[in-house]
């Protein structure tokens, strides 16, 4: 099942890359670093997961565990989990900046062909 993941991580990582270099309109550009920002974020937790692990985080150990076998290593890697949910904020901000930015510079060209913004610059 991990596999299926990294694979997918890669399959739509590829998809923005994609995006970002064949696409001329910058929203679609947008997008692309969105997919590639979103496919990192599956890789990480796909890292993070082990099979049979439990919550790194119990009031009290599930029945037959001891909460000494617990603190061995049987838990889930909560760094990998926190450090994507802390960069899903800072992607979604950078998304509003990078859009808000297609949007003035689509008001001042009028136009969101990058090639076409790239000809008119002076």
């Amino acid at each position: 099942m991990i596999l299926a993941n990294y694979l997918t991580s890669a399959a739509v990582f590829c998809i923005g890359l994609y995006a970002v270099l064949t696409r001329r309109n910058m929203i679609k550009m947008v997008m692309g670093l969105s997919l590639m920002e979103a496919s990192t974020y599956l890789f990480m937790l796909s890292l993070a997961y082990r099979a049979g692990s439990t919550a790194p985080v119990l009031l009290s150990p599930p029945p037959g565990e001891s909460t000494r076998a617990l603190a061995h290593g049987n838990v889930a890697d909560p760094v990998l989990q926190n450090f994507c949910l802390t960069a899903v904020v800072i992607g979604v901000a950078v998304t509003a900046v990078f859009l808000s930015v297609v949007v003035r510079i689509a008001q001042h060209y009028r136009t969101l062909d990058s090639d076409k913004v790239r000809e008119m610059r002076g």
